[in-house]
């Protein structure tokens, strides 16, 4: 027994709790055994569009988790952070079947970057078509990140591609967001005549996403100062010489000399904030807010918006290392959030089952007790109803906590274990004779059961 309560100590010091007051969430694996997922998007056809980095282009069934490859890019270079990025479908993707893709490719032993437009016939991508090449491209910092506006137009990100001077090049693509029309022709009201450049002083942007006519994107920072940003047009966002906010007195000057935009959020030390979404639907605590994940901090973060979407006015953390590195997110039209795993890009710590996408929703009402295939096994002590004694035949299994009216209380994976002694006393937000459901699931079944303190 006490091999067991070392576990759940060391455990517990690793988990965000919630209070029960707080948000009804539940979780459920889609799909596993995926391979540094880089997108993934809600499609017009009511499933989850996925890109993986080494150069598959798949859809997967939101409710089955089965995975069907629609194409494969053979010239897809991967090393390091390159290899295939972004993608965005065409908004009238009925009319005009197009996906747009980023990807690193090689030429003469050089990375570069490029966009380009396939169709799609219902089975497979046919007839590639080059929209923007030769972006220069590195292991790192490549962005890059598509979506089209309300404008029809498509928006990329593009990094800096370890050379921090070209952000403010404005001969360079890189560290910018470029803005071009769904042909590929640059539009005329850019404000660069000539030029795809919508903004620039980008380090690395890795996510966006336009809420009504404003554009949001999140951004690498170096050592600190990862930011959420505001886009506006023909606007200099300060990379190299300004990190976060114009507060220190070598970056003030320059700031307003070249009229730099500020983010509205920034954070020390850096988190690698990556895909990003709003959110407006059946969970009604996180309306009017981005939703945002992150490899290095590996969490969901809840940023609410004020009424005019100008500035963020809570923050708040979901999922707190529960399933490691955190690349993208999407939302479905009914109020589903989709969120994929990274812990095969190189820098994360893979499970045997990585990589993964997850879907997060309101927690279903009405729950029967008991509901259980067998295969997990629950055990209240009852000489000390605190603790529960939980065994499956499976490993690495999820445990959730709800009170009686959803509200999520608790969640932890138990990385590796067949057993696992939860204390429910170290847990805020719950009282002495209080009945609550607890949820308990691996990858082949799930049990939800009442307990009572």
């Amino acid at each position: 027994m006490k091999k067991y309560f070392l576990i759940v100590s060391l455990l517990f010091s690793f988990v965000s709790f919630n209070d029960c007051q707080s948000q009804s969430l539940q979780t459920r694996i889609v799909t596993k055994n995926l391979d540094t997922p880089w997108e993934i998007l809600w499609g017009p056809d009511n499933f989850i569009w996925m890109t993986e980095r080494y150069g598959r282009i798949s859809r997967v069934n939101p409710e089955s988790g089965e995975v069907q490859q629609i194409g494969k890019i053979d010239e897809v270079y991967e090393n390091g952070e390159s290899g295939l990025m972004g993608m965005a479908l065409h908004p009238n993707f009925q009319t005009n079947p197009y996906i747009y893709v980023a990807y690193s490719y090689q030429v003469s032993g050089n990375i570069k970057n490029k966009i380009v437009r396939f169709e799609y016939d219902g089975e497979t991508l046919t007839n590639p078509l080059t929209l923007i090449d030769n972006i220069n491209g590195s292991s790192i910092h490549n962005g890059s990140r598509l979506v089209f506006g309300q404008d029809g137009m498509l928006y990329a990100s593009f990094g800096d591609a370890s050379n921090s001077a070209s952000a403010q090049n404005l001969q360079s693509l890189n560290g910018k967001i470029l803005r071009l029309a769904d042909d590929g022709t640059i539009p005329p009201d850019n404000p660069i005549q000539n030029s795809y450049i919508w903004s620039f002083g980008h380090r690395n942007p890795q996510g966006l996403v336009f809420v009504g006519d404003k554009l949001f994107s999140s951004e690498h920072g170096p050592s600190t100062d990862d930011e959420i940003n505001i886009i506006q047009k023909g606007r200099n966002f300060g990379w190299p010489e300004v990190t976060g906010f114009c507060d220190k007195s070598n970056e003030q000057a320059f700031c307003q000399e070249n009229n730099v935009a500020e983010p509205i959020k920034a954070w020390t030390p850096t988190i690698a904030a990556a895909g990003i979404d709003w959110y407006n639907g059946v969970i009604q605590e996180w309306n009017n807010s981005l939703l945002l994940v992150s490899l290095k901090a590996s969490r969901l973060i809840q940023l609410q918006l004020n009424e005019e979407r100008t500035a963020i006015t809570m923050e708040k953390q979901y999922f707190v290392e529960a399933y490691g590195r955190l690349r993208d997110i999407c939302i479905s039209p009914d109020g589903r959030v989709f969120i994929s795993t990274s812990n095969r890009d190189g820098r994360g710590t893979p499970s045997q089952d990585d990589d993964k996408i997850i879907e997060i929703s309101a927690l279903e009402t009405g729950i029967k007790d008991g509901i259980n295939d067998n295969s997990i096994k629950i055990h209240q002590n009852p000489a000390n109803s605190d603790i529960i004694e939980i065994v499956s035949p499976l490993p690495n299994f999820n445990i959730e906590i709800f009170d009686m009216l959803g509200k999520l209380c608790f969640f932890i994976n138990t990385s590796g274990s067949n057993n696992f002694l939860l204390d429910l006393s170290k847990i805020n937000g719950i009282s002495s004779n209080q009945i609550l459901l607890l949820k308990v699931e691996n990858r082949n079944s799930s049990l939800i059961s009442k307990i009572k303190m």
